[in-house]
């Protein structure tokens, strides 16, 4: 019996229509509905001061534009469900010390602003178009990666794309949409050779969340791998001066405070606030949330996937060529990664990891493809 030829005009129109409906029930899913999250207020504060608004401008621009598009319920819920939600949205200062934490993302609220800008839109439709057009690049470019392979093969891309939760890095207005694409074409780059491009987009991913930092380090061990220490001297200097210049430039509040406070006790504000640093927290919070998350139905997917990501990537490290060797470490820095974020800093949240584990599947599948093509 012959093969099935995964060039063949019938598959070829079988699989652009199956991404068409994919888009379809993303949009239906994501775009089409009206969603907020609290995230999104300050998002859209520090936007509105990129254009020389002062903070108590930008303040009341955030919050009144949100009670103007959302539902009272929702609006209340997310002004005043809870004290420190109601000490943002009452105290201007208070909302002020906490906005390093997302001025921070500083590509992030430039894409926001160019984005609000550029189209005419205020910027929560902003957020909205920068989600969507994420996930959709996502979907495109994993059709794009295995678009010559079997259409039963090409199937495999929409399962794992809902299992790392794409319809809701697309409703969400938060950055980890843009991350998960930053990954993924990072990691795309590197397979098709193209290694230093991929560490530039992994360095501005550094500008869309500060703790990406740690994935850009590690792909640099690629230089050490081949003993080039200059460049990975050069490189690994860029990422810390991006990193620290950002982190002067937007008065970052630092890892301790940003941990404390995420992890252990949200304050009302964040002037004055100055946690004492203490190793035993982590390790007892880092035990406590691990040993809740699984036995949580919902989160213990997450500890779950981190696993197995890893040791699939490290099963087949240890049975490629060497030839292959670099192809390989791919999906293992990805999930290398995304373990060792999750220690640092124990987010219950599947989106925070959510790009990392994306990049680490689908390269993963992509070079086991790509080698059997080639034996």
């Amino acid at each position: 019996m012959s093969s099935i030829n995964p060039n063949n005009y019938f598959f070829q129109v079988a699989k652009l229509l199956l991404l068409g409906c994919f888009f379809v029930f993303v949009y239906d899913k994501s775009f089409k509905e009206n969603y907020f999250n609290y995230d999104s207020i300050p998002y859209v504060a520090s936007a509105y001061m990129l254009s020389g608004n002062s903070l108590e401008e930008s303040h009341a621009y955030a919050w009144n534009l949100l009670q103007e598009k959302s539902h009272p319920s929702v609006f209340n819920d997310l002004c005043c469900g809870s004290s420190y939600k109601k000490s943002m949205y009452e105290n201007t200062e208070a909302f002020g010390s906490h906005l390093p934490s997302y001025r921070t993302k500083s590509l992030y609220i430039l894409l926001i602003r160019s984005s609000s800008d550029l189209l005419s839109i205020d910027e929560f439709q902003a957020l909205k178009i920068i989600s969507f057009a994420s996930v959709i690049l996502i979907a495109l470019m994993a059709s794009q990666l295995f678009f010559r392979e079997s259409l039963l093969f090409y199937l495999c891309i929409f399962p794992l794309l809902f299992l790392m939760q794409i319809i809701p890095l697309g409703r969400l207005l938060t950055p980890d949409g843009l991350i998960g694409f930053l990954m993924l074409l990072a990691g795309i780059s590197m397979l098709n050779g193209r290694i230093k491009f991929g560490y530039i987009v992994l360095l501005l991913s550094v500008l869309v969340r500060q703790t990406n930092i740690i994935i850009y380090a590690l792909f640099l061990l690629f230089e050490v791998k081949r003993k080039n220490y200059r460049a990975f001297s050069i490189f690994l200097a860029l990422g810390l001066i991006v990193y620290w210049l950002n982190s002067v430039t937007f008065e970052s509040i630092g890892y301790w405070k940003t941990y404390y406070s995420s992890l252990i006790s949200m304050p009302d504000t964040f002037i004055g606030f100055n946690p004492s640093f203490d190793i035993s927290i982590l390790l007892s919070t880092l035990l406590g949330k691990l040993n809740w998350m699984l036995g949580n139905s919902e989160l213990n997917r997450l500890i779950s996937l981190m696993i197995l990501a890893l040791l699939l990537s490290l099963i087949n490290l240890k049975n490629v060529k060497e030839i292959d060797l670099d192809d390989a470490l791919v999906p293992v820095f990805f999930s290398a990664g995304a373990v060792i974020t999750y220690i640092l800093i124990p987010f219950p949240d599947f989106r925070i990891y959510a790009g990392y584990l994306l990049a680490s599947i689908f390269t993963l599948i992509f070079g086991i493809a790509k080698r059997n093509k080639a034996d």
